[in-house]
This record gives C-alpha cells, sequence and structure tokens, in this order.
C-alpha cells in the first residue's frame, strides 16, 4: 500500500508540472511562451494536439461557443443558444455541455478558472483510475466463479497428481495441453509448454531414471510426434516457472497505469476534456457490475446501482453519441445472458434488472435532449438542426460549413480520403465510413456475448481506428479496457506484442511530418499519410488478435462443457490401438509366411521380400502344389 501511495503521489505531481509550466495555456493558437516551443521550435505543441486530442472536445472549442453565444444576445436566452448552431459557426458542443462547462469554466476566462479546469481534468483521471480498479476487481471475482475458471483449477490439479503431489480433479474438466495458452504462466495459469531436450533431460533426472544419449533422442521425438497431433490428452511436463503478476493484483496495476499515463497527461495539459466523458464513461462500468442488492448484517440493502450507471451513460452519449455502443455491455453485465459468468447469489442481487437499466438509460437520454431543446428554444425544427451539428461530426468525417472546408490532420485516415473524394462521391464516402464500425456490434454482442469486458475494450479500440478524429487517447483507453481480461491477453500471438511496440514510431513520425507541412512547409500531406497508414494498420492487428484471441478462449471452454475434448480423445485413442493391433497381426502373418515357405522348400531358408505382405493366398497355394525344380550345373 505505501508503494501504491508513493506512486500516485509521484504521478500527481509529474501531471501538474505538465500541465502548469510544460502548457500553462490552453490556446492553441498561439505556442510562442511555452517551453517546448523554444526547445523544439514553433509547430510542436499543434503537433501533438492534432495527434492526442480531439479539437471538438476541447476548452478552445468551448471558448468558441462562448463567442458567438455572446454575439447572439443576452445569457440563458433562447437567441443566444440559436446563434451559436447556425450554419458556420462550426460548434459541435451540445447545449448541456456550452451551458454547465462553457458559461461556468470558459467563459469569464480568469485564472482562477483555468485553475479549476485543469484539476477538473485531474480529477477525472483519478475518478477512471478508480473505477478501473474496482470494475477489474468485479471482473476477476465474476470469472472465479466461471466453469473457466474451474477447468483451469481441476487442470492445475492433474498436474500436481502428475508430479506425486495431492490434488483430486475431475476428467471432464480438464484441458488437454495442446489447447492451454503458451503464454498462461505470465499471470500464474496452466499454460502449453513446448518440449526441447533440457527440459526432457531434467524431467528424466527428476524422475529419478538413467537413459543413454540415443534414448533421449528418441524419447524427444516422441514428445515432437506427440505434439503435432491435434487433440493431445498428455499434459505438459511442469516446469516451474514464477508468474510475472497474479491475477489479483492486475486491477492495481492497470488503475495505476492509467493515471500515470503520459499520453492522458499530454491531453489533459494541451486542453483535451475527453477524460470528462471517459470518467462518465468508467463510472457507468462502475456502477454497472455493482450488485444492486447486498447483505450487511443478515438484512439485503438494495443499492441504486441501475440508476447511477444509466445516468453516467446517458450522460456521456449525450456528448458523443458512440458511447451508446456500450448499453450492450452493460446490459449483458446486468443480466440480458444469465449465467455466463456469476453464481446463482450474486444473479439474484444483480442479473435480473436489465430492462430497468434500459427504461432508465432512455429517459434519462430523451430527458436530457428535452431540456436542451428548451434551452435553444423555436420550433421542433430548430433542435433537429442541432442535434445534426452536435451529433454528426463525432459519428462521420463531414465537412465543417458549406466552403467545404474539413477538419484537420489526425492519426486517422478520413481527413486525407475525404480531401481525394469528388464532391459527389463525399456523401457515400460518409455513411459508408461511418457505418463500417457499427456493423460489428451486433456479430461480437452474438458471438461474446459471455465475456462483456471484452466487449467493451473491443468497440474502444474499433472506435480508435474509425473514429472521424482518430487520436492517440481514445487508444489508451481501449488498451487499458484490453488488459482487465488477462485469459484473453496470453492468448494472443507475437505480431500484436511487436504492433504495440511499433506504435510510438508513427506517432512521432506524425508529430514531425505535422510541423515539417503545416509550419516550415518542406513537407506535404503524404508524409503524415503514410504514418496514419501504419498507426492504423497496427492498431487493427491488435485489434483482430485481441478478438481471435477470445474467440480461441471460448471455443476451448465449449469444447471442454461439451465433452468435445474428450470424446476426440477417446476416438483417437482407439485409433492408435487399431493401428497397433493390425501392425501386430501383420507382423504375425509376414512370420507364419516365412514358416510354410522354407516347409516347402525342402528346409532351405529362403530370404522373404519386403512386399510379402502383398502375395495372395491362392499364389502360396500354387506355390506348395507345384515347387520348383532344383537345378544342378555340372
Amino acid at each position: 500500500m505505501n508503494s501504491v501511495v508513493f506512486i500516485l503521489s509521484v504521478a500527481t505531481i509529474i501531471r501538474l508540472i505538465v500541465t502548469f509550466v510544460l502548457f500553462p495555456s490552453n490556446d492553441a493558437t498561439t505556442d510562442h511562451d511555452n517551453i517546448l516551443t523554444h526547445a523544439l521550435g514553433p509547430g510542436i505543441l499543434p503537433a501533438i494536439r492534432a495527434a492526442i486530442s480531439d479539437p471538438v472536445h476541447s476548452w478552445d472549442h468551448l471558448e468558441e461557443a462562448c463567442f458567438w453565444g455572446s454575439v447572439g444576445g443576452g445569457i440563458g436566452s433562447g437567441m443566444r443558444y440559436s446563434s451559436i448552431y447556425v450554419p458556420g459557426t462550426r460548434i459541435v458542443a451540445p447545449p448541456l455541455v456550452v451551458t454547465f462547462l462553457g458559461e461556468t469554466l470558459v467563459c469569464s476566462r480568469s485564472v482562477f478558472m483555468q485553475l479549476v479546469q485543469k484539476l477538473l481534468l485531474l480529477i477525472a483521471d483519478a475518478i477512471g483510475a478508480y473505477c478501473i480498479y474496482h470494475v477489474g476487481q468485479r471482473v476477476f471475482e465474476m470469472e472465479t466463479w466461471s466453469n473457466e475458471a474451474e477447468m483451469e483449477r481441476h487442470t492445475k490439479l492433474s498436474e500436481m497428481k502428475k508430479e506425486n503431489r495431492v490434488g483430486k480433479f475431475n476428467d471432464d474438466l480438464i484441458v488437454p495441453g495442446v489447447l492451454l495458452p503458451e503464454k498462461g504462466w505470465i499471470v500464474g495459469l496452466s499454460s502449453k509448454i513446448i518440449p526441447n531436450e533440457e527440459s526432457v533431460i531434467d524431467e528424466t533426472v527428476k524422475n529419478g531414471a538413467s537413459a543413454a544419449d540415443d534414448d533421449n533422442q528418441q524419447k524427444l521425438g516422441d514428445r515432437n510426434d506427440d505434439n503435432t497431433n491435434d487433440i493431445d490428452t498428455v499434459h505438459p511436463s511442469s516446469v516451474d516457472r514464477k508468474p510475472i503478476i497474479a491475477l489479483d493484483q492486475l486491477p492495481m496495476v492497470i488503475s495505476l497505469m492509467y493515471y500515470c499515463n503520459p499520453i492522458a497527461m499530454l491531453a489533459n495539459a494541451t486542453g483535451s476534456i475527453r477524460s470528462l466523458w471517459d470518467a462518465l464513461l468508467l463510472l457507468s462500468f462502475y456502477y454497472a457490475t455493482m450488485p444492486s442488492i447486498i447483505i450487511k448484517e443478515g438484512i439485503p440493502i438494495k443499492l441504486p446501482s441501475a440508476t447511477k450507471a444509466a445516468c453516467s451513460l446517458a450522460l456521456a452519449t449525450y456528448v458523443d453519441v458512440w458511447y451508446g455502443v456500450f448499453l450492450v455491455p452493460i446490459l449483458l453485465w446486468r443480466g440480458v445472458v444469465r449465467g455466463a459468468q456469476t453464481p446463482a447469489t450474486i444473479q439474484r442481487g444483480q442479473h435480473r434488472d436489465w430492462k430497468t437499466m434500459l427504461l432508465l438509460y432512455l429517459s434519462y437520454f430523451g430527458g436530457l435532449h428535452l431540456f436542451a431543446s428548451l434551452l435553444v428554444g423555436g420550433d421542433p425544427g430548430t433542435y433537429k438542426n442541432v442535434l445534426v451539428q452536435t451529433m454528426l461530426p463525432n459519428v462521420a468525417f463531414v465537412q465543417e460549413d458549406d466552403s467545404g472546408s474539413v477538419p484537420g490532420p489526425s492519426m486517422g485516415l478520413h481527413w486525407y480520403m475525404f480531401v481525394q473524394m469528388f464532391d459527389r462521391f463525399r456523401p457515400y464516402f460518409t455513411v459508408f465510413v461511418s457505418g463500417v464500425p457499427s456493423m460489428f456490434v451486433i456479430p461480437l454482442m452474438a458471438r461474446l456475448h459471455r465475456y462483456p469486458s471484452v466487449l467493451t475494450a473491443a468497440f474502444q479500440l474499433l472506435w480508435a481506428i474509425f473514429r472521424p478524429t482518430t487520436t492517440v487517447h481514445t487508444l489508451t483507453l481501449g488498451l487499458h479496457l484490453a488488459l482487465l481480461n488477462p485469459r484473453t491477453i496470453v492468448r494472443m500471438r507475437n505480431p500484436s506484442l511487436i504492433s504495440l511496440f511499433a506504435l510510438p514510431v508513427p506517432i512521432l513520425l506524425f508529430m514531425t511530418f505535422h510541423r515539417m507541412w503545416l509550419v516550415s512547409g518542406n513537407g506535404n500531406p503524404n508524409y503524415i499519410y503514410f504514418q496514419c497508414f501504419a498507426y492504423g494498420l497496427f492498431v487493427t492487428i491488435i485489434t483482430m488478435d485481441f478478438v481471435s484471441a477470445t474467440v480461441k478462449r471460448d471455443k476451448v471452454r465449449r469444447m471442454v462443457e461439451k465433452g468435445t475434448v474428450k470424446k476426440l480423445a477417446k476416438k483417437k485413442e482407439e485409433a492408435v490401438d487399431s493401428q497397433k493391433k493390425s501392425e501386430k497381426v501383420g507382423e504375425n502373418d509376414e512370420h507364419n509366411l516365412a514358416e510354410i515357405l522354407e516347409k516347402y522348400n525342402g528346409g532351405v531358408d529362403l530370404k522373404v521380400p519386403e512386399d510379402i505382405g502383398n502375395i495372395s493366398d491362392q499364389e502360396i497355394d500354387d506355390a506348395r502344389r507345384k515347387p520348383e525344380p532344383t537345378t544342378v550345373f555340372l
């Protein structure tokens, strides 16, 4: 606990230094008084903002909304909000955000309010880290009661039995060694060990047996032959490999990583307010995984967890409509599919109120828009235009106004492809590209409904690829959510690890070429395009491998549940036994035929040809009746 407090203290100090020393101002237009500008040259601050923050979710954007609001009329009047959302203003922030954040913290432009802005973002990240810690603990607790964890326990007991240690296990719940993840030992799970010569020798010495070198080589060959089979019932030799981190320590480590994340520090310091919306999303996960009924001193106490979860998600969806897809894993947590991961005691308190959760979410979401329509005023058509202006840029890449201008470069490919399109193809491009991520929601839910925490990470990683304004800040939240699924992570392949460590390269080159193109003028958009393409490729590899690893994990679980593994293993044993019997019968037939030929050829021992097994019975009878005469040469 002391080490955790120390890490949090150091991270907080670093955050304050980055916020108040390196980035003392949130102004995106002037960066001449910044330390990084003096050290790295002009244009570095806009390049960093383009890579890690969304311009429509920033304090600068709210300040621009305040300007347009002041042009229209008095504070709080309907005319004021109507003047904000007219064509050409390019304001995407919803009315309630402008009201409660813009007017309160931005429009006054005081030094004290700027201090409150930075502290608010710091508190938002602290709340997010707190939610990740508790969500991780609850997810691991749910998985501990699942049949998947039961299989892992029985597989461990079978390995203990093999090492002559005490352990009773059920054969029906044992996962064969060939189906175990190779990296499971990292978090203390059973893992598949690829045998080598040293492990075979160590096992031989451990069992107290002595053998010659050729015997060891023969044993090694047999082990390698066994591993080439599709189903292997023999478990790998249990080599003592200490786990790098225990499962119960992961939630704390992931929450610390989220709070100490340098990308979040830079995003908050440069004026991004995305951390506020991410904190609302994580709060909805926090309350969604909280049981609605707890037992305290033998008395059941009802908690308003569904209400708080629905309210948090409705607020996040009001700001950015894509957050609405996270309603799917939340409803799964609340019991759309029962019996997936939790015991009956937890299900009674938590997994029967998904309908209530859905109704509350729809009520809160509709109430927020009703309140916003009252603020804007006018007829229903006026607020319809407000919805188009505030919702559409969050899910589709569209031009900012009738002049044809589009948002600036980001880590995605939308900005480059959009400017290359002819005007008549731009609506098609907008609809198609914005609809791609929504195509994956239903298939992923249908296939991975047992793993709501996996769905949260998959949706966030998909959004990190297909967002109209792709940022690194969005990716970091997806990676942290993915780490909450260690049983999936250990089944991922090495290309994902390589892609993860390769991500800083296109990010840094993006910042470099951004300055070269827009500041010094010795670059062009193609330089940035190839870095965005590499960045998207790496993120796609990670996302696809993450989903594929989860499918493999679920496939193994289903095979063991249905007894498919045991049936296939039994068929394999029967096939091996029949093959051995056929080989034995063939050897006996060959031996008997040799004796017959020796008897009918005058006792002369003739060499039996290799293809003797192909001689028919009719040929043997002919040889008996008409023996070949012996010729003597004088």
